[in-house]
């Protein structure tokens, strides 16, 4: 019998899912907000969606809000999005610009630096007024830093730094040949997902599904192809796990509907890189698909314990995004289909997960290895932190 993706570890094992509660019960789902999501590094977007200083755009996670914004230094900078007047929001917008950096609250008028989160101006409050001083109300600032044209941040100030978390620049080297860092957006698109995230990160977990939901992705890369897995020598880390390749369906040029080639492919690739597409999953929220003409990218941010919003991030060479006759629809329609087969499969399984009779959850086969792995690393961090 032949087996997905050609099989899988010797300690893979059937075992249960974590509780159905775990997926809609509201106490859980703060714990993994406190212990996960605001101590961990989190994709924030692409250093181009914010090219100029003053330039913003905000992430959404649960309840809290952070501004992302391009410094005059050309640095980004990241803030809680709260003034510390009286905890207005001040960016109701999820981009635009600041003019000359200023952030201002739209509530008072309470002017801050976009280089710095410092307080610059607070109208009718003259700086010799006893009992305040600017220098205690500046924003609060999360760490941020950026890689290969991605833009992280994380929430927690003891938090190791991104080199650390994510064992740059080793743990990426087999990706250098993609250049992601001179990539530019072609498309971004934004999903909105009735389930939780841990159910959306299960799904890319495992292509166990592949051959029942997606007749796309399954035509291009047949799931029951062996996979190509990655050199023991660029080892995991806690959140970067490399999930190998798949090698496109003979007679297949691209990795999209039809199979042809409508871009070249990336300069430098290996002959290996050209026939296949890569996995790379970071913990808790994330992947990156890199095709040999375009590279995808899926953010996953929770809303609420049953609720979840998914940013989807297009990658081209600027070249082909520059010339005239540019086309990028087979890669949009591929992974936009793609995508929209899954959510609908992640909603279904909300529902179930919220049935009485789940609420000692289900199974996971041997095939399901990796959303044990997960499973492992979410309950790991709510014991830890």
């Amino acid at each position: 019998m032949k087996s997905i993706e050609g099989g899988f570890p010797s300690y893979a094992k059937f075992e249960t899912t974590a509780p159905g509660s775990d997926y809609y019960d509201p106490v859980h789902f703060q714990k993994e907000l406190d212990k996960i999501w605001f101590k961990t590094w989190l994709l924030a977007g692409r250093e181009e969606e914010i090219p100029n200083n003053g330039d913003y755009t905000t992430v959404q996670i649960a309840h809290e809000n952070f501004i992302v914004t391009r410094g005059s230094d050309g640095q980004v900078h990241s803030y809680y999005n709260v003034c510390r007047h009286r905890g207005s929001r001040l960016c109701t917008a999820e981009s635009g610009h600041f003019s000359r950096g200023n952030i201002i609250c739209p509530y008072h008028s309470w002017m801050y630096s976009g280089d710095t989160g410092e307080l610059t101006k607070a109208p009718n409050i003259s700086d010799e007024d006893e009992g305040f001083d600017k220098n205690y109300h500046s924003l609060a600032k999360i760490k941020t830093e950026t890689w290969d044209g991605f833009i992280w941040i994380n929430a927690d100030p003891d938090a190791p730094s991104l080199q650390e978390s994510f064992n740059l620049p080793e743990s990426w080297s087999i990706y250098e040949n993609y250049q992601m860092h001179r990539l530019k957006l072609g498309k971004t698109g934004t999903y909105n997902v009735k389930a939780n995230w841990k159910l959306l990160m299960d799904n890319a977990e495992e292509c166990y599904h592949c051959g029942t939901i997606h007749p796309e992705l399954s035509r291009a890369t047949p799931p029951m192809q062996p996979r190509q897995w990655v050199d023991d020598q660029v080892p995991d880390t806690k959140v970067i796990k490399h999930v190998g390749g798949m090698e496109l369906r003979p007679g297949f040029e691209r990795v999209n509907i039809d199979g042809e080639a409508y871009r070249p492919v990336f300069p430098g690739l290996t002959e290996e890189e050209e026939r296949k597409i890569s996995y790379l999953h970071i913990f808790p929220h994330s992947y990156i698909c890199m095709a040999s003409d375009y590279v995808f990218i899926a953010a996953i941010y929770p809303v609420k314990a049953d609720e979840s919003v998914v940013k989807g991030y297009w990658l081209f060479d600027p070249d082909v995004l520059a010339s005239d006759d540019s086309h990028i629809q087979d890669a949009v329609e591929f992974w936009d289909a793609t995508c929209q087969e899954d959510w609908q499969a992640c909603a279904l399984a909300q529902e179930g997960n919220q049935s009485r009779s789940y609420k000692d959850g289900g199974t996971l086969t041997p095939i399901d290895w990796r959303v044990a792995d997960f499973k492992k690393y979410v309950q790991n961090e709510l014991k830890n932190n």
